[in-house]
Order: structure tokens, then sequence, then C-alpha cells
């Protein structure tokens, strides 16, 4: 039996229970650690990793959803190689969680538009930038003029950048389970194969 900060754990099922728990929380909940992930991927160039938001979780399809505008280099860089991982961590718990697999870029289906529908106004007028993500700027900017950002917020075009807007999908393959613990830490990896589930102890 393992105890750290209100997790209690006896079994690699308790791991695996605890680990959704905390995923279906962060998709929840704004102020909850596991709401603000590093999602990693990579080209022939290197990897890069970056906070995203998760949007949603499926425990029962295993699957974790961010937003992104099309124009990224993630988004090229997913195309290309459709493995990423995922760095999950709240210093509270100290506890980390690690989860690789394929992703799947949704743009035009039914699942993007319903993720659309979910972004607030605001937050959409980051999908209108003329400029991609990434691009070089002469000074500090949003990459919206102030004259346009005012338009925006006043239009009556509620599907306005919507064309920049795609959803990433992520498919929960590999899970590394990970809590700190003064008298030791402990450690569980977590694997699927055709639907089958392999998991094992492992030293942290």
């Amino acid at each position: 039996m393992f105890f750290r900060k209100n997790i209690k754990i006896e079994s690699l099922n308790d791991c695996l229970e605890f680990a959704f728990r905390m995923l279906e929380k962060g998709a929840s909940q704004y102020r909850h650690a596991f709401h603000f992930p590093a999602l990693i991927s990579g080209d022939p160039h290197g990897v890069e990793a970056r906070i995203v938001i998760l949007r949603s979780f499926s425990k029962q399809e295993r699957y974790l959803l961010c937003h992104s505008d099309i124009r990224s280099a993630k988004i090229r860089q997913i195309q290309n190689n459709s493995r990423v991982s995922w760095l999950f961590y709240d210093p509270k718990k100290a506890f980390q969680l690690r989860i690789s697999g394929k992703a799947k870029l949704h743009t035009k289906d039914a699942l993007a538009d319903e993720q659309w529908k979910t972004v607030r106004m605001t937050s959409r007028m980051n999908y209108l930038t003329p400029l991609p993500p990434g691009h070089a700027l002469d000074s500090a900017s949003s990459g919206l003029s102030g004259s346009f950002s005012e338009k925006v917020m006043n239009s009556l075009d509620k599907d306005a950048g919507r064309e920049n807007f795609a959803l990433i999908k992520g498919r929960i393959e590999n899970m590394d389970w990970l809590v700190l613990g003064m008298t030791g830490h402990r450690r569980a990896q977590f694997s699927w194969r055709k639907e089958e589930l392999k998991a094992s102890w492992v030293v942290p």
C-alpha cells in the first residue's frame, strides 16, 4: 500500500483509475494542473514541446483532445509523424503522467465542428491572424491590429476563423505513471495492444 497526498494505491488498477480521474478533472476543470499538459511532436529536424489545453478526455476510447491553428508547426509535424507524447504534472500531488500514442487531425468534420462551438469568441480571434503562428514580427503583437480585433469582436460572423481551426485527437497507447514520495517513489507502466492491456510496476 502507498499513500501520498490523498493518493491511496494498493494495485496497478488503482494507479490506472487514479490517472483516469486526473485526466477527467483536467479536461473539465480550468484550474486543475492536468488542464495544461505539454504536447510533444517532432520531425527530422528535432522535437518540440508546447503547453496546450486539454479540452476533452474519454476513458472508454482512451483519447485526449486539444485545439490548434491548422497553420502551426505541430500540425505539419503530426501530418508527417502521427506519434506524439503528452506530459502531465501535478506539483501538489508530486504526480507525473507521460502518455504516448498516435494522433489524428480533424479539420472539416463533425467532431471539429462540435469542438468549434465550444471555443469562446475571444479565443476565436486567435485563428484570424493574417500570418501563421511562429511568423517573425518587428515588435510584440497578437498578430491582429487593434481595429481588426474590435471589428471581429463586434462581428456577427461567428464562424470567422473556422478555416484555421484544427482538432488534435491523441490515442493513449502507452502510459508511464510516477508518484514521488519521501519514503521512495512509485512507478508503473501501461500499454495497450489491440485493446489488450499490459501493466507492470517498474523501478522509478
